[in-house]
Order: structure tokens, then C-alpha cells, then sequence
């Protein structure tokens, strides 16, 4: 994910950074993720505002840590390779 155009980390990094419970559910159905609303609230009170970096591995621990507390190890995983098989497409 290195190689990902530096406009393209920023755009996203933003994003998870201030992504709000509504819009995770709602990009969580669209995306045929299991989730409830009270899992997506949960989840986007714990990364709002925490500057995270998913383009390194300590931004990248720091999610998954967060996703499998809330949501589970397979949902995870699950994420994870969802978020690997979109950032394939900008690289």
C-alpha cells in the first residue's frame, strides 16, 4: 500500500479520521457488511479524531485492534482484505 498516491492516503486518512456513526453504517450496508448501528457508533467514537494513518503499520495496528474489540476477530480480517482490495486499485 506504500506505492498509494500520497492524495490518495490523505483523502482517505481524512476520512476515517472524522467519519461519523451514520456514515459508517451506511457505507457499511452498501459494502454488504454486517454491522449494527450501535457497532458503527462504537467504532467511529474510537477512531474520531485519533489521527490515524492507515498507510503504516502502527495506524494500521491501531485499527484492527479497535475492529476486533468491537466487532470481532473475522470481521476484521474481513475489513481488512476489503481495505487491501480497495487500495489495490490506486496503486
Amino acid at each position: 500500500m506504500e506505492n498509494v498516491h500520497p492524495m490518495i492516503q490523505q483523502i482517505v486518512n481524512q476520512r476515517i479520521n472524522q467519519v461519523t456513526a451514520d456514515e459508517l453504517y451506511q457505507q457499511a450496508v452498501q459494502f454488504g457488511i454486517p454491522i449494527s448501528k450501535d457497532q458503527a457508533a462504537r467504532v467511529a467514537g474510537r477512531v474520531h479524531g485519533k489521527n490515524i494513518n492507515l498507510f503504516d503499520s502502527a495506524g494500521q495496528k491501531t485499527l484492527r485492534q479497535i475492529l476486533v474489540e468491537e466487532l470481532g476477530q473475522n470481521m476484521a480480517e474481513r475489513l481488512n482484505r476489503r481495505f487491501e482490495e480497495l487500495m489495490a486499485k490506486y496503486q
